[in-house]
């Protein structure tokens, strides 16, 4: 991973998290789905009931034991680091380091309790506000991406994103039109106007087939923090943009939305699109 090099070695302050290299960053995130998948593998079009949030959301026994899972494996390498989760409560940690990990055990619940593959577990590291890490896990589909340092690896392999600069030529994608806000609908479908091809559902990843050169475009609005962490360096380490639907940072604080793409020039013409609705 980047910086891990016998001329260039690491220090805790250009290491991605001061207590590990780059590779070992990614080692231990990658890792994390030998955790979650058993969990979730076991449950998978099962007959368990499922409980319905106040938000109308699902959430099923696999969610909230694949999360304490993750929880207890990041805590014990982590001590003092933050975690928070979509099932349970946030822990603070001892506020020494600064570091955050968001988890989401099972992005695209609806999915998994209508028996559909395409489900996903999120991890993100957070230095301060800001995603620094990644680890979108695709449990079904025996797909994992990992971004650290400035690089994404998809089963370890380099994962790089298209070359296509324009909505004429490019695959785009959006979980659901009616988890769209109005203005971000209203761009959208100016996009599928102009787009080669428009592909809806996918959750967590279309972010992983953007890594991966797949799609080219996705624009999603209504999201929580922990849908967002775990996606952001795998789609930059894979050479991607991604922003909020105006363009600003993704941050802990506050971001709700994100437009992603595979080249600068893609996501240049989509923001003009998103800014002129």
């Amino acid at each position: 991973m980047a910086g891990d090099t016998a001329d260039t070695p690491e220090t805790g302050r250009n290491r991605t998290h001061s207590q590990l290299s780059d590779a070992e960053l990614a080692d231990f995130l990658a890792g994390l789905s030998a955790v979650s998948r058993p969990l979730i593998c076991d449950w998978f079009r099962g007959s368990e009931a499922v409980e319905w949030k106040p938000d109308a959301s699902p959430v099923t026994r696999a969610d909230k034991a694949a999360e304490t899972a993750l929880r207890a494996a990041i805590e014990a390498r982590f001590p003092d680091d933050a975690i928070l989760g979509e099932e349970h409560a946030a822990r603070p940690g001892s506020g020494k380091t600064g570091y955050s990990w968001v988890i989401d055990p099972i992005d695209g619940t609806r999915a998994f309790v209508c028996g559909r593959p395409v489900f996903g577990t999120l991890v993100g590291l957070v230095d301060g506000t800001t995603p620094v890490a990644g680890l979108i896990d695709m449990p079904m589909l025996d797909e994992c991406y990992v971004g650290v340092g400035g690089k994404t690896v998809l089963n370890g392999a380099a994962a790089t994103t298209s070359q296509v600069t324009s909505l004429a030529r490019a695959r785009i994608a959006s979980t659901a039109p009616e988890a769209l806000l109005p203005d971000s609908l209203a761009a959208f479908n100016r996009m599928v106007d102009q787009a080669a091809i428009t592909v809806y559902g996918g959750d967590c990843h279309n972010y992983a087939l953007l890594a991966a050169g797949h799609l080219d475009l996705v624009l999603e609005d209504g999201l929580a923090t922990h849908d967002i962490m775990g996606v952001v360096e795998v789609v930059r380490g894979a050479g991607g943009i991604i922003t909020d639907k105006q363009g600003a940072p993704v941050s802990l604080d506050g971001t709700s939305s994100l437009l992603a793409a595979a080249t600068p020039a893609l996501h240049a013409e989509a923001l003009r699109i998103v800014k002129a609705v």
